[in-house]
């Protein structure tokens, strides 16, 4: 029995020690990371320990047992959401960035907000994502993700590829750089837009909060309606290798030891 929870924990130390050298490049440049864990309060940390939390208003709450990955913010459609008042800190310069995030939604389609960097006013603009029941560009998609910019060299709009929405859990992963064209992955693949000729240079503005949730058509008193789970914002474009680690579950950020880090980077969940 002693030989065998002596093998048991060398293979636990083993694998941390491999896999450590990915785990330290996926946090490289992160500036904010919900990991949405919290089991009581209405605090959501910010684990990647810059000190970048976020409140929760109206009726969201925690789900401990139906994230992606452990627990999760569940969002009933009615104005809730998790707010940082102090995001245009870190939003606003921005030259490049990458989001990458978990939703599940409980509806589809619909024209519910993932995340914008202010007070929903009826746009897709400043720093935004969110499904979009219809787009506007011709021919319109239908059933799309919408991502809307607002950078010091004019605006951007993106428009997913048709009937990217879904009721189950997917991973999106969203980078821009100045000068380049925003991309977009859906579980781990490059998206083929309907829509994404705003190339801009400059860095983003008029960012004045954070708010995870909602997004510029929530102005009427609405939010996101499911889970969001594990988001993450850098100040860096992550390339396809790490949206494939981050869409397959990686290890937390910091951990206090070893043991406890190999656990989490097994405990990833339901599909």
């Amino acid at each position: 029995m002693r030989n065998q929870l002596l093998l048991t924990m060398f293979i636990l130390i083993l694998a941390v020690y491999l896999s450590t050298p990915a785990t330290a490049g996926i946090n490289d440049g992160l500036i904010v990371y919900y990991s949405f864990d919290e089991t009581d309060g209405k605090t959501a940390s910010d684990v990647s320990k810059n000190g970048n939390d976020a409140e929760l208003t109206g009726t969201a709450a925690w789900a401990t047992d139906e994230g992606k990955i452990g627990g999760t913010l569940r969002l009933d459609g009615s104005a809730s959401s998790a707010v940082d008042t102090d995001g245009a800190d870190y939003i606003n310069g921005l030259e490049e960035f990458s989001v990458s995030v978990w939703v599940k939604s409980d509806t589809a389609p619909h024209d519910r907000g993932i995340f914008i960097a202010k007070d929903p006013a009826g746009g897709d603009d400043t720093f935004t994502l969110r499904y979009d029941s219809a787009g506007r560009k011709v021919p319109a998609a239908v059933r799309l993700i919408k991502a809307g910019f607002t950078t010091t060299g004019g605006g951007i709009q993106y428009e997913s590829a048709d009937n990217i929405q879904t009721t189950e859990w997917q991973h999106l992963a969203l980078t821009w750089s100045s000068g380049d064209p925003v991309m977009l992955y859906i579980d781990g693949v490059l998206d083929e837009p309907q829509y994404n000729n705003d190339v801009r240079t400059g860095s983003i503005s008029n960012a004045t909060k954070f708010i995870v949730g909602q997004g510029g058509k929530d102005n009427g008193g609405t939010s996101w309606t499911g889970l969001i789970d594990e988001l993450r914002i850098y100040d860096r474009v992550i390339d396809a290798n790490e949206i494939a680690e981050l869409t397959s579950g990686v290890l937390p950020v910091e951990p206090t030891d070893k043991l406890a880090t190999t656990w989490a980077n097994l405990k990833q969940n339901r599909d």
